[in-house]
């Protein structure tokens, strides 16, 4: 065990303040989307946990574990909360968090058999090469995977082509029930909409309470028409000053409409999006399903809302 100050909540004050001024450091040298942050990190407030926090004698290593475990997630809440960071990002974060601490705890030496200095604690595990390996992803465009991606899905509604199209051209309307997953992000609270003309933008704004009650970031998402044909209605974004634009970036939409009987008709939603954040195989998926289900509820709450026979 490495001497350090007493009691034990000075230790855990000194650990949350270093870690607070590493990432705000990495957030002012642009590096805050990069793997650094999201593996680098979490690694290493595993290891000051290890190294400064002593564990009981007699513990099981269980035990030892969830108490690990704990320690960690105490000092991300309190670094989440001194970065004024929002309790959606905290829940995006979690996870990958959680999993490099725990592989941190698997790969040290137990407890009792504690090294007694920094260099040897790593002498026998690859695993800090590994985590240095993986964390350099998003570093530069030559270390990091492809960001565009292209979602798109397809669903059969109640309506002809020129009744849907009429619905785009509504304000739109997000009453209806989400998934669990979409209920976590906020909705616009201001739409302005009403033709689909080419040229014209439809504007969304956006109000989120980072904590819930407080922490306010606002922000706008336009959408210009900029090609409307009898089967098809293309969209491109000309501003996003939203929460979300931090984590992906939409670029352009393509509606496709297929008739298949007299009262329905296939509807095809193309969303293309970049990608920010790193590691790609954590957020990548993430951010697939959270652009897939939105695609999915546009198309069957929003653009067939009035065609559901209500």
């Amino acid at each position: 065990m490495f001497e350090g100050p007493r009691p034990i909540w000075v230790r855990y004050l000194l650990i949350i303040g270093f870690f607070n001024l590493l990432i705000r450091g990495l957030m002012n040298g642009h590096l805050n989307h990069s793997a650094l942050l999201y593996i680098l990190v979490p690694y290493l407030v595993a290891v000051a946990i290890y190294l400064f926090v002593p564990q009981p004698l007699g513990m099981s290593r269980w035990k030892r574990f969830l108490r690990h475990m704990m320690a960690a997630f105490v000092i991300m809440l309190a670094t989440s909360a001194l970065l004024f960071e929002g309790f959606l990002c905290v829940l995006m974060f979690l996870p990958i968090y959680l999993i490099v601490a725990a592989i941190a705890f698997a790969s040290m030496r137990p407890y009792q058999e504690k090294p007694k200095n920094i260099a040897s604690t790593f002498s026998v595990s690859l695993v800090p090469a590994l985590i240095l390996l993986v964390s350099v992803e998003g570093l530069t465009p030559s270390l990091s995977f492809e960001r565009q991606e292209s979602i798109t899905r397809s669903h059969i509604v109640t309506g002809t082509i020129e009744e849907l199209k009429a619905n785009m051209a509504m304000p739109i309307d997000m009453k209806e029930s989400r998934s669990a997953f979409l209920s976590l992000f906020p909705l616009p609270t201001e739409v302005q909409a009403g033709s689909l003309n080419e040229g014209d933008i439809h504007k969304l704004h956006f109000v989120y309470n980072r904590w819930g009650f407080t922490n306010v970031h606002e922000g706008d998402f336009w959408v210009e028409i900029v090609g409307v044909g009898e089967d098809y209605v293309q969209t491109k974004i000309v501003k996003d000053t939203s929460y979300f634009s931090n984590y992906l970036t939409i670029s352009d939409t393509f509606v496709k409409f297929r008739p298949v009987s007299k009262t329905q008709t296939e509807v095809s939603l193309t969303i293309n999006y970049e990608r920010k954040l790193d590691p790609a195989w954590y957020f990548g998926p993430l951010q697939r399903v959270a652009v897939g289900e939105s695609a999915d509820y546009l198309i069957s709450q929003v653009l067939a809302r009035s065609n559901r026979g209500e």
